[in-house]
């Protein structure tokens, strides 16, 4: 298949994935789980100077500064335990802004030599204190005099990552596509195990992470970084867009929101007893498909999200007892039409804690704030993670599991059915080439079917190299012709 066709039908999917991640965000928003204690961008008693460097990206941000200056604001204003407006614009990158406070007489704590360098100019034998000056002309986006002290110092003759890695902090793309002309290591490592596409991307500065990529820069990391991945960290549609150009599988990104801990805050707050925590301290399966069932300690979960007051409870560590958790990784979450939120399973913490369970239950938000949630028996509902969920009609289609290895069935794959109207299980018996015991991956609905791809598959935890289309009228499987994806 043409590579433009394969990069073609990547943004196909990218498309349909990044907006259920845009309708998953407005749900959340609507039902109030993305609210934070905490002043996003620090304390409100802080200058409105100190409040836009912390907000605004470089572009914007620079104009404000000029207005701040011009109308005497102190550059150095800064709240009590937080990072001066100086600091703020060096560690983000924002060079134009930082010149600009560093020429107001902001404190930058360096040398003379080391402000001219920021200011643009190139002292004939710079005194930049413990930084190298060759590094710190590209840490301060000053090609000119990264030019003249490279065959100077070692750290340009050696070629060092430093240069790199300083280079693309400053967001300066150009002098990063000069080093690799020079034979510099695109896939450059800092002293705390970042690569260099990997700041470019918690930046979001697509033109220095698309140098890096046009240089060989590796899109998912080295080895062993699979969950903090370059990839992984691409949040704006933008930059995701560049990574599935550079042969990316969508499947790949961390499409939000975070469905790990969303407490539900606007639930009343409830006195718990010691009864009610014995009682109902761990899961059970349901007695019916399905029962619904939501006691005072599991709703309280919800609510809170915390064990701090379980001692007081009677709590103890028990393996075989783990306490009833709504924080979990590998749950799935769906819009209904409606604007009903449903959440699905997921597993808490892992093996070795002693509250680690996976989950077989759906819990309900209702747009007016009522909570319904269900449990089914385990030969109806087993326990189910990092399964995929696509709403089809009126049903919610649950693709993929890891659960526990005694579950786990090589070359098949879990297809579970959750009708949305009185939210009962089905078991849906499919036929063709499945992907396998699958799990970790993402779906889309399309005309022809659910897509499946990406994750991994088991025994192994191997990569799921295959694209797969599940026919939701035949329920056969068949695997896609593109499968050469990253």
């Amino acid at each position: 298949m043409p590579v433009r066709a394969t990069i073609m039908k990547k943004l196909e999917l990218h498309a349909l994935f990044q907006a259920e991640e845009e309708r998953l965000q407005r749900a959340f928003d609507d039902h109030g789980l993305n609210n934070e204690d905490l002043d996003q961008y620090g304390p409100k008693a802080s200058s409105d100077l100190w409040r836009d460097v912390s907000e605004l990206p470089d572009d914007v941000l620079s104009e404000k500064l000029r207005a701040h200056i011009h109308a005497g604001a102190d550059v150095n204003a800064t709240p009590i335990g937080y990072s001066t407006p100086f600091q703020l614009c060096f560690g983000d990158g924002k060079m134009e802004s930082m010149r600009l406070l560093v020429g107001a007489g902001a404190q930058a704590g360096w040398t003379h030599d080391q402000v001219s360098l920021a200011l643009g100019e190139v002292p004939e034998v710079p005194q930049t204190g413990e930084a190298d000056p060759f590094c710190f002309a590209c840490r301060v986006g000053n090609l000119k005099a990264a030019k003249e002290y490279a065959t100077q110092f070692d750290s340009g003759r050696n070629k060092s990552p430093d240069a790199v890695i300083a280079a693309v902090k400053a967001r300066a793309s150009t002098i990063v596509k000069w080093l690799i002309d020079l034979g510099f290591d695109p896939n450059a490592v800092d002293d705390i195990k970042w690569e260099a596409l990997e700041r470019a991307v918690d930046n979001d500065d697509t033109s220095t992470a698309e140098v890096l990529l046009a240089a060989g820069a590796a899109p998912l990391g080295s080895q062993g970084k699979s969950f903090t991945s370059p990839a992984k960290k691409a949040v704006s549609n933008e930059m995701r867009v560049l990574f599935v150009k550079y042969g990316v599988n969508p499947a790949h990104f961390d499409y939000g929101p975070c469905l790990e801990t969303p407490n539900l805050a606007r639930l009343p707050e409830i006195t718990l007893t010691k009864s009610d925590f014995e009682a109902h301290r761990s899961h059970r399966p349901g007695r019916s498909n399905p029962e619904l069932f939501l006691p005072v300690f599991w709703r309280e979960q919800m609510r809170d999200g915390r064990y701090s007051r379980r001692e007081s409870l009677g709590f103890t560590p028990d393996q075989d007892n783990p306490v009833w958790s709504f924080a979990r990784y590998g749950r799935t979450a769906t819009v209904l039409p409606d604007g009903r939120l449903v959440f699905v399973a997921g597993e808490h913490e892992d093996h070795y804690d002693p509250d680690f369970c996976i989950y077989a239950d759906v819990t309900v938000l209702g747009t007016d704030g009522n909570v319904d949630h269900y449990i089914y028996p385990e030969d109806v509902f087993p326990p189910t993670d990092n399964q995929s969920a696509t709403l089809v009609g009126k049903q919610i289609w649950l693709i993929g599991c890891l659960g526990y290895p005694e579950q786990r069935k090589d070359d098949q794959t879990q297809v579970l059915c959750l009708n949305t109207e009185d939210f009962s299980i089905s078991t849906v018996p499919t036929s063709g080439h499945a992907p396998g015991w699958l799990h970790g991956h993402r779906s889309a609905l399309t005309a022809k079917g659910i897509v499946v791809t990406g994750g991994k598959i088991e025994p192994g935890y191997r990569d799921n190299e295959a694209t797969f289309l599940l026919n939701t009228e035949t329920l056969c499987w068949s695997e896609m012709p593109d499968s050469s994806h990253s």
